[in-house]
């Protein structure tokens, strides 16, 4: 298991990162690193499986898997635009931005409801 920084807009929009990777040789570039393809909408803790690209088996000339856990990074530093342009975007989407919290407030309002009978 690898873990692997990515950045927000990549996680949001997919695309490509690069991760390192385990042994040299065929599978990897010059830098020993691999390319890791970011599903759209990854969370961190997203695992992606690159068949064949792990380290070699004892029994035998294959190779096993190599698995990548995506970490989200949230950027610290954003300019006066960049704040203005997650402000515009947090009000663009309301709730859909956040399904594991919206998901987690309708599930504890449905508990509530069934407690008090309401």
């Amino acid at each position: 298991l690898c873990t692997v920084p990515v950045p927000m807009a990549v996680a949001a929009l997919g695309g490509d990162i690069e991760a390192p990777c385990l042994m040299g040789g065929d599978d990897c570039d010059g830098n020993c690193k691999i390319e890791v393809k970011v599903p759209e909408g990854s969370q961190t803790g997203r695992t992606v499986r690159l068949k064949g690209r792990g380290m070699p088996s004892l029994r035998s000339r294959e190779r096993g898997d190599l698995v990548v856990e995506l970490f989200v990074e949230t950027p610290t530093k954003l300019t006066a635009r960049q704040k203005e342009l997650m402000r515009e975007f947090s009000d663009i989407c309301g709730e859909q931005q956040h399904p594991k919290s919206a998901n987690f407030i309708g599930k504890a309002k449905r508990f509530w409801e069934d407690v008090t009978g309401a």
